[in-house]
């Protein structure tokens, strides 16, 4: 097998379709690009801006593409259905990690156009490598019924809902680097706290769908000050929607805010109108999935992450 090439000086045409291909596979996952991706991805390989390899239509189809942020850099493999399939994107991630700029101390990589199995296949073969991890992730759905519109319980203790655009981005941030902390999540979003800030201002901007101010909102405590949990949703379709991001302060776990917030978002889905409701959770992260089955989610879909930590520069002892 011959092989990716670099996108950098392709064929706009090709690299258009391309990318075309890996829109369709993230809108069945109702993850679909807002606004011009597709061709703004297709300009950004093709003039060299953004790093990435493809192989032509003609020799059965595959596009790997990274962007770097500070020390991490995120990537994307797609390849179509072929007895070939798990080579093509082999080869397609194993050109990703050996181009990887001098800075990049990690990378997380994301797949489309593979079976669930050969994913599996795939990221066994690549979990080979020292500083490898894998990270299975879950999408959990629920459908929207007349009962969810019946009366929801008084807000818990002394707490207050308080609309999400009233909360500041630094203190919806701070929680959310807190509520991830140590947990496989962090490895997708990172330890830095703008990354946790720009990922709200983009779902607040519906870089991931509409925003849906009328079923997001914060718990909040006067005294002493402090946010407590929130949850963020936005459309997807204009039946379906999603919890984009759902956290509760690790040190107020277990007294039912996090229940509270569920209920009071599928109520108000429920009236305004959508029919189902989806979310993704990482497997390792048993409690949310506990919580996630007692509010009526299941699991739809599986999704697996391929993730690789450089090793640390070794430092010379002295002699």
């Amino acid at each position: 097998m011959e092989p990716p090439r670099p996108t950098k000086g392709a064929r706009s045409d090709e690299l258009l379709e391309l990318a075309h291909l890996v829109r369709r596979e993230l809108s069945l996952r109702e993850e679909t690009p807002t606004g011009s991706w597709v061709e703004e991805i297709a300009d950004s390989l093709r003039t060299g801006a953004r790093p990435g390899w493809y192989y032509p239509i003609s020799e059965g189809a595959g596009l790997a593409f990274r962007s770097e942020r500070d020390d991490h850099s995120f990537a994307h493999v797609h390849v179509e259905t072929a007895p070939d399939a798990v080579e093509r994107a082999r080869a397609l991630t194993e050109v990703l990690l050996s181009s990887l700029p001098p800075t990049a101390r990690s990378i997380s990589v994301g797949f489309t156009g593979l079976p669930l199995a050969a994913e599996e296949e795939l990221t066994a073969r690549l979990g080979q490598r020292p500083g490898s991890n894998v990270i299975r992730r879950y999408a959990m759905e629920r459908p929207l019924r007349s009962r969810d519109g019946e009366g929801l319980p008084p807000v818990p203790d002394a707490l207050q809902l308080v609309p999400i655009r009233d909360v500041t981005l630094d203190a919806l941030s701070l929680l959310d680097q807190k509520a991830f902390r140590g947990t496989t999540d962090e490895l997708l979003i990172g330890t830095d706290l703008k990354e946790y800030r720009r990922t709200l201002v983009a779902l607040l901007e519906g870089a991931t769908g509409r925003f849906l101010d009328e079923a997001s909102t914060a718990l909040y405590r006067a005294e002493p000050p402090t946010l407590v949990g929130a949850i963020l949703t936005c459309e997807k379709t204009p039946r379906r929607a999603a919890f984009q991001d759902f956290m509760v302060d690790p040190e107020l776990r277990g007294r039912g805010y996090g229940a509270y917030l569920l209920h009071w978002a599928v109520r108000a889905l429920w009236a305004l109108g959508y029919e189902r409701v989806r979310l993704w959770v990482s497997a390792s992260n048993e409690s949310a999935r506990r919580l996630y089955d007692t509010v009526g989610f299941s699991v739809t879909q599986t999704a697996v992450i391929y993730r690789w930590d450089r090793a640390p520069p070794t430092v010379a002892k002295g002699r």
